[in-house]
């Protein structure tokens, strides 16, 4: 008898959880439709006990299955193109928690283009492989997408060359899916997505129905449950970063057969009663929860640290604009000397916005021949920063650099902030008054010093990073990473500080942290007592937030 290994764990240890009665029948016609409701199993399925995966011996027909793919052709499947649209337009809004549009797709098992299609007018880069022929044709002619027509190990694609990787209803029908799912960690960039919807083999359909579910299909190989897909992801080289459940969106007339192989009387009935109301063509948009989605970035785990942090710096550094922006209130005078530190051979132009400010600081710093920008009336430092970095992105700046001008912050070190972002390591880069000691030797009071470890502390147990500190006002970002989040709906106070770094956490940024001086005199700006309390609550306020964000429970644009 052949030995047949598990494709997860390698074992040979199985046992057979099905075995087909219908044989005979099934041995028919070797045509494959997506779209095909007629239930025909396969002729065994077998659970490796070792590690749970079930999935069917499909090596000694290996060549008939991949024939199968490249010869479909399924009118079927292009009459319900519309709702096909509706459900792939479902999961683009779920993809833009994770990764922002303008960035490079492909989708493995694209058919004809419909879901790529979605994305194009999203405003995605995109790009497909798919076996059929027929699908592939129709893809490229009608929706001018291009499509590769094999498999995705022949394909050889170029590696760290894809934002996002999709896997729609595909992985079911691979013949080696770690395989399949190792290759994909090849392409994708560092920071990049895979997302993978399947049926779920231990979902209460599936248990309810057995062979008569939908999910049970000869040509579906593999059949998951999140247990196992997780372990596959975590062999393969991934975390998962959120599971949920896949809706589909048909028309009624298709809903109705899908359903007519379980009972031809309930389905007669159903028809008649969509035929006299008319709504055989509407949609409808169901989830039975008995389909499985999964959202999953590269693992860093040491065995794969050098990969990520050699794909993740740019063979060589472009030309980019630096655009520093002062956000001032007040700050006549500590204006100059703050200006004259900022080194400036790496800076393209300096913006300061001032916030009604009560002394000259307009006057000296337009006699600085700094660019100013005024708020009519006090808006706050939230507020400050969002006119600056709006102002900055407008003057077409790549790197933006902010620095208070209150003198408290070493503007020499700005060449170290902007390093980063310019080699590619980083989005945001932070000056960190935490890491060796400079704090309490620029004299920062010791209660201030001692709340701002504790803040920190529990900032990074919530966000899961580990950042010396989330409140000093020395950063830089890349235009980017400032066009892609939702910094206008930050607070117009002090936490805006922190809700922006929540942001970059939220949206998978690359953070980076510097060492830097900091001054504490008479002239500085500091925020006082009760001023600390409110940005204290605010940043508990925020952390809440975005447990809820990160959880699904309630979604906040912001963080989106």
């Amino acid at each position: 008898m052949r030995e047949i290994k598990c494709d997860l764990c390698g074992s040979n240890h199985n046992v057979v959880v099905f075995w087909s009665k219908l044989k005979d029948e099934a041995s028919g016609s070797d045509e494959y439709l997506i779209t095909n409701n007629v239930l025909i199993p396969p002729e065994k399925i077998l659970k490796c006990v070792t590690c749970g995966l079930v999935f069917v011996p499909s090596g000694e027909n290996s060549q008939n299955i991949i024939k199968q793919y490249k010869e479909m052709v399924d009118e079927g499947y292009v009459a319900e193109e519309q709702g096909r649209r509706k459900t792939a337009c479902m999961v683009l809004k779920k993809l833009q928690r994770y990764q922002k549009k303008d960035k490079l797709m492909l989708d493995v098992g694209c058919s004809t283009g419909f879901f790529l299609d979605e994305a194009k007018k999203k405003g995605w880069q995109v790009q497909g492989v798919e076996l059929s022929l027929w699908a592939a044709k129709i893809a490229r002619d009608k929706f001018d997408i291009e499509v590769i027509n094999s498999t995705l190990k022949q394909a050889k694609l170029p590696a760290n060359s894809y934002d996002v990787i999709v896997l729609h209803d595909t992985i079911e029908h691979v013949l080696n899916p770690k395989e399949m799912l190792m290759e994909i960690r090849r392409l994708l960039k560092p920071d990049g997505v895979v997302y993978i919807n399947t049926p779920d083999i231990q979902s209460l359909a599936s248990r309810v129905l057995k062979a008569k579910w939908w999910g049970i299909n000869r040509h579906h190989l593999f059949y998951f449950s999140r247990k196992t897909l997780n372990r596959l992801l975590e062999a393969a080289g991934f975390k998962s970063i959120h599971w949920g459940l896949y809706a589909r969106s048909f028309t009624f007339k298709y809903w109705l057969e899908r359903a007519k192989p379980y009972n031809r009387a309930i389905y007669n009935i159903l028809k008649f009663i969509c035929h006299i109301s008319k709504v055989e063509k509407k949609f409808l948009t169901i989830n039975f929860r008995d389909q499985i989605e999964v959202f999953a970035v590269k693992r860093r785990a040491l065995e794969y640290l050098s990969e990520l942090e050699e794909s993740s710096v740019n063979a060589t550094e472009k030309e980019m604009k630096t655009i520093v922006v002062l956000p001032a209130f007040n700050a006549s005078r500590t204006l100059k000397a703050t200006f004259d530190d900022i080194p400036k051979g790496l800076v393209d132009e300096i913006i300061l916005v001032d916030d009604a400010s009560r002394d000259n600081t307009v006057e000296i710093a337009r006699g600085l021949g700094i660019t100013v920008f005024e708020h009519k009336t006090n808006k706050g430092y939230g507020a400050n920063q969002k006119t600056c970095y709006e102002k900055a992105l407008e003057h077409g700046a790549d790197i933006v650099v902010m620095v208070h001008p209150d003198y408290q912050y070493d503007p020499c070190v700005v060449g170290d902030m902007i390093a980063p972002i310019k080699s590619g390591q980083a989005d945001v880069v932070f000056g960190s008054r935490m890491l060796k000691g400079g704090a309490l030797i620029g004299g920062m009071p010791l209660w201030k010093h001692n709340v701002n470890i504790l803040l920190s502390a529990l900032a990074n147990v919530v966000l899961r990073t580990y950042l010396s500190e989330y409140h000093s006002g020395f950063r830089a970002y890349s235009a980017q990473f400032l066009k892609n989040i939702k910094f206008k709906n930050n607070s117009d106070d002090f936490v805006f500080d922190f809700e922006i770094i929540t942001q970059a956490v939220a949206n998978y940024a690359k953070i980076e942290e510097i060492p830097i001086r900091t001054r504490y005199f008479d002239e500085a700006s500091s925020i006082k007592l009760f001023p600390s309390i409110i940005y204290g609550l605010g940043i508990l306020k925020t952390l809440l937030k975005y447990i809820l964000h990160r959880n699904s429970w309630i979604r906040f644009k912001q963080f989106e």
